[in-house]
């Protein structure tokens, strides 16, 4: 499990003493001075040791001269959508630190991973991490306890043992929507699954729980591929009228798609919920302003940054934190969800 190391955060002298070189010709190697008369052997020297102690000349002054934290908080860009709930957990996470005199950093480069990415995130001196699995694994973990980072939490659809974990439960968006469904009634669903391709694997977790509902309730399950906006989904909206075997019930992979979904079908004639049922997840404002209002899966973000915000804080004064927990999820139910037609008949 991630243990910060209280280190001081390396100055140029550290890497003049790994290089076996003067400061000067630190100064002259990372300022990258003309004339400076630096050989190539001297020069690379310096530059790994550079490297492997973490040390950047472009970090802010007061990290340099005094070496503390120059980042109170970094979240890393992640490679991957979990879902606009999380991202606005951590949107409230990182206004409150920002609002509390808390330095934060969203970093981009979500191409590297591993100790390359943690080498680049450790040069803004952060005291904390926010960062997915995929990219922060045990090595990344290694480099930025020995930088010096005190709190760091990972996250991702599976809980991890070598930091403090934060496991969203995707399946049980699907699982919960599909729930809803077949409890008013519908045997005839319809999952919406995105087309971008950062969403792909949150959507087929969610994807799968859904699936695994409609089997247990004996209710028809079929996949449709859609974009978030409702021209993607014309064609399959008129279709809908003319088919024996319509859904009656959609399960959207967030509020975005299912706004989409609504807005196509009324172009196309077809009253939501009077004909057919929508229910997104994420609980965004989208559906909350939408006519009709979205049915949707969510749980409470602010309750999740305040969860991370105590997380962090106690990390900060060594307390160990092995599990951050996500708030129980819930079906917010609205206009957009009623019997099917027949069963209401």
């Amino acid at each position: 499990m991630f243990t910060p190391q209280v280190v001081k955060a390396p100055t140029s002298t550290d890497v003049a003493l790994a290089a076996g070189v003067s400061r000067a010709t630190v100064s002259f190697v990372l300022n990258d001075k003309p004339n400076s008369r630096v050989s190539e052997d001297t020069r690379h020297r310096v530059l790994e040791a550079a490297r492997l102690l973490g040390y950047s000349p472009n970090t802010a002054a007061r990290s340099l001269a005094t070496g503390e934290a120059a980042a109170g908080m970094l979240a890393p860009i992640p490679r991957r959508d979990y879902g606009g709930n999380l991202r606005r957990s951590f949107e409230l996470l990182l206004r409150d630190e920002a609002d509390d005199g808390t330095d934060t950093i969203r970093h981009s480069g979500a191409e590297v991973s591993g100790a390359e990415a943690a080498q680049a995130w450790a040069k803004y001196r952060p005291e904390c991490v926010l960062a997915e699995s995929e990219q922060c694994d045990p090595f990344a973990t290694e480099v930025l306890r020995l930088a010096g980072v005190k709190a760091l939490v990972v996250y991702g659809d599976q809980p991890v043992e070598y930091a403090p974990s934060l496991a969203i439960p995707q399946e049980a968006f699907g699982s919960l929507a599909a729930a809803h469904l077949t409890a008013l009634g519908h045997r005839r669903l319809c999952y919406l699954a995105p087309t971008e391709p950062r969403s792909l694997v949150t959507a087929d977790w969610r994807r799968g729980g859904a699936e695994s509902v409609a089997r247990q309730s004996g209710a028809i399950f079929e996949v449709v591929s859609a974009g978030a906006d409702h021209s993607s989904l014309r064609d399959w909206a008129h279709s809908w009228r003319y088919s024996p075997h319509a859904p009656t019930g959609i399960i959207a992979y967030d509020d975005r798609h299912a706004t989409a979904a609504i807005r196509a079908l009324a172009d196309a004639g077809v009253r939501v919920p009077d004909e057919v049922s929508v229910i997104g997840a994420d609980g965004d404002a989208v559906g909350r302003n939408f006519l009709p209002r979205v049915t949707t899966v969510a749980f409470p973000s602010d309750r999740l940054a305040s969860s991370l915000a105590d997380a962090f804080a106690a990390m900060r004064n060594l307390t160990r934190v092995d599990r951050i927990a996500v708030p129980a999820l819930s079906v917010v139910s609205r206009e957009s969800t009623a019997p099917p037609a027949a069963a209401a008949g």
